[in-house]
């Protein structure tokens, strides 16, 4: 007589319930293994989706700040520094003058050592305006000019663009006043300050409400030109042509050129024609037509910034715009800056330093970064850092997965065990099965059956344990999380339990404790009916 499909259930759920002490620990070993395992995925899950929400749903994500690929980096050492460049004077606290002195440094060395760039162009703007997803590009305008205030005067770099960009590095640098908002207001740093006379307490309080003056001049570009149209006669004007660093030097040359005359191979008479030639053309230039050679405009301060120390100039990889806020002196509107740079409609055509990318929230932003660098420029984003933090998330949940399979391969190892019991101690049952007509793969199925409800009841027992554990885990996890950011959190849990990871888990419990219960099954299947009759 074969046995009935009811027949071999029956006998697999009653062999599993006369050992129930023995099943009750294999069960808790798979359930284990099933919690660890469900908990570990929700968790890695959550976590991703977590870095997800916070990331897109921050504004300053979808932007990406452009600037040259070829920038270069300061090499100059601080001892190869004269000391009287970075030396500060007057009466100050102590931490504002070592402030002031490493700015000093830091803008030297970047001052000596920028090559030549690959400027942001009309033609580069329409290229990066050409790329998929991208809703605007805004050039920001940095420039170094001369800033005056009364009769002092001194030399520093004004930026001109979205303030709102920088906001969360500049308030946390505010002394004393606020960000600029009008355009005919500035933001100022204690460094520019400094250099402008004002340094005690008293005098940064005063220096609310004063108007300081930016002077944008051409007349580097000219000397340079002009030298570089002596050193390669035929060639054209050209002035507009050299590059930053080119002019740079040539104007160092031009300047030290009339001390270095009287070291030329030339004649007493060839010398002097020299200089009576220089001579004319300094004072020519002396007095040149302010429209062509330079741009003015007055500006109310509004506030004061503090310089930030080395350690702080670390960048941020959620607002890519606070190195380029470190190197500024004097902050001004978009609005200010048309004001400004708008004297100069030549500097549209000369190129920027940097430009603002907006994606449209929801884009393809690898995709955008990608096509900016493509053009042979590089950028700031959140990218990376999100793609590094989302990569570091996946490899601690693949770390936590291998030990929760782990535990299954163990509570395997059990069942293993506890069914090869069984069919030992239940020989002599096999045996009478066989002689009543059970065939071979009847006693297979039995015993895969008791792995398979093994596996079954366990991986629930587990999923609804790791359910349980997260409720009070979401609190600890989301608590620890806010502790190391000021943002709140964009998710409502950490946890997450999609219907293919409820299914996943039961799953994969099944297939492990039915694959564990195949030799013990195979066994008692071969056993032959004689023999097991005879099985004491």
């Amino acid at each position: 007589m074969a046995m009935r499909t009811i027949d071999i259930i029956r006998a697999a759920v009653g062999g599993l319930w006369r050992q129930k002490a023995r099943t009750a620990l294999t069960l808790l070993g798979v359930a284990v293994g099933s919690c660890a395992l469900a908990f570990s995925l929700s968790l890695g899950l959550g976590l991703r989706s977590l870095i997800d929400n916070q990331f897109r749903s921050r504004d300053d994500f979808w932007w990406v700040t452009v600037y040259p690929a070829n920038r270069g980096q300061a090499t100059i050492d601080e001892k190869d520094i004269s000391p009287e460049k970075v030396a500060v004077k007057g009466e100050m606290p102590e931490e504002r003058r070592l402030r002031l002195r490493g700015r000093l440094i830091r803008d030297y060395r970047q001052m000596h050592s920028s090559p030549d760039i690959k400027l942001i162009t009309p033609e580069r703007v329409a290229l990066l305006k050409a790329l998929p997803d991208v809703e605007e590009v805004q050039i920001f305008r940095t420039r170094f000019g001369k800033i005056g205030l009364g009769d002092t005067l001194t030399e520093g770099q004004t930026y001109a663009g979205r303030l709102d960009t920088f906001k969360p590095a500049l308030d946390d640098r505010l002394i004393r006043g606020r960000l600029a908002t009008a355009a005919d207001e500035v933001t100022v740093t204690e460094l520019l300050l400094y250099q402008l006379g004002l340094r005690t307490d008293v005098e940064l309080d005063g220096a609310l409400g004063k108007t300081v003056r930016v002077t944008l001049g051409k007349s580097e570009f000219q000397k340079a030109g002009a030298l570089a149209n002596i050193l390669t006669p035929g060639s054209g004007d050209l002035e507009d042509e050299i590059t930053r660093s080119q002019s740079q030097t040539l104007t160092k040359i031009a300047d030290q050129l009339p001390q270095k005359i009287d070291h030329f191979d030339l004649t007493p008479a060839e010398k002097a024609l020299v200089k009576l030639v220089m001579k004319r053309k300094r004072s020519t230039a002396a007095t040149p037509e302010p429209q062509e050679l330079s741009a003015v405009a007055e500006f109310r301060i509004v506030g004061v910034l503090r310089e930030t120390s080395k350690d702080e100039e670390v960048f941020d990889p959620l607002n890519s715009h606070t190195m380029v806020a470190n190197q500024m002196r004097l902050f001004l509107t978009t609005d200010g800056g048309e004001v400004l740079f708008g004297q100069f409609p030549e500097l549209a055509t000369f190129g920027q330093t940097h430009a603002d990318v907006k994606v449209r929230p929801g884009g393809d932003l690898p995709a955008v970064v990608d096509g900016i660098k493509a053009d042979g420029m590089d950028c700031y984003s959140s990218l990376k850092f999100y793609q590094s933090v989302k990569r570091e998330v996946t490899l601690i949940s693949a770390g936590l997965n291998l030990f929760a399979l782990i535990s299954l391969l163990v509570a395997a190892i059990g069942i293993t065990n506890t069914l090869f019991t069984s069919v030992l101690e239940r020989t002599r049952e096999i045996g009478i099965w066989k002689s009543l007509g059970a065939r071979d793969s009847q006693i297979l199925l039995m015993f895969l059956s008791e792995g398979t409800a093994l596996g079954f009841l366990g991986g629930g027992l587990g999923l609804l344990l790791g359910w349980l554990l997260s409720i009070p885990g979401d609190g600890f996890v989301r608590r620890l999380i806010q502790q190391q950011s000021a943002e709140p959190i964009q998710s409502s849990t950490v946890f997450e339990f999609p219907l293919w990871l409820c299914l996943g888990t039961v799953g994969f419990a099944v297939l492990i404790t039915t694959g564990a219960a195949l030799y013990p099954a195979r066994r008692a299947s071969r056993v032959q009916p004689v023999e097991a009759l005879r099985y004491e």
